[in-house]
């Protein structure tokens, strides 16, 4: 039964990014400073990420497409989730900025890695940063509270953290390949 259901995983990569829009347009419209609705959507979203994963892991359906494009479809929502809190004012910029481009050097350069034969994974350390930023984005959606800022401080430290992390593992990687015969 289950491998008839092995597609599931990346349909529902695929849903997330197909529910991008409608997150932002909701955003768009929201007078701030939070936005229940917004946060709503971007919880179940979200929540689509843990699915898909452990079904993915559960049927033995990872494959080429979901470990390019889950990423990528995380990235991009937590981009338009953090768009949006700048959108609704709902506290200095500069918090999810750094995240945004941590982000989009982070896509960047794993597809300039990949293109060059490096194929870079999400590691634990990511998967947590992520998921904070996540958390991070959500609650500072819902809720104008000073925890929910501090918490996307913390995010931003541990994104910030990771990035130099995979930048050694990509150095790392991109040695070993140039000395190869």
């Amino acid at each position: 039964m289950a491998h008839r259901l092995r597609w599931i995983p990346n349909a529902l990569t695929v849903a997330r990014l197909v529910a991008l829009p409608v997150l932002l347009v909701v955003l768009i419209r929201a007078e701030g400073p939070t936005s229940p609705l917004a946060a709503g959507i971007f919880g179940v979203v979200a929540f689509t990420d843990f699915v898909d994963g452990r079904l993915a892991r559960r049927w033995d359906a990872e494959t080429r497409f979901g470990r390019i494009a889950d990423p990528l479809a995380d990235r991009l929502l937590v981009g338009v989730a953090l768009v949006g809190v700048i959108l609704l004012d709902r506290m200095s910029p500069l918090a999810p900025a750094l995240l945004i481009a941590r982000d989009v050097l982070i896509v960047a350069a794993f597809a300039a890695l990949l293109a060059k034969g490096v194929e870079m994974r999400v590691d634990m350390a990511g998967k947590v940063s992520s998921a904070l930023t996540m958390a991070a984005a959500g609650g500072a959606l819902l809720l104008d509270q000073a925890w929910v800022d501090v918490l996307m401080w913390i995010a931003v430290a541990l994104a910030l953290g990771t990035f130099a992390n995979y930048a050694r593992i990509a150095v790392g990687r991109l040695r070993s390949t140039s000395t190869r015969p």
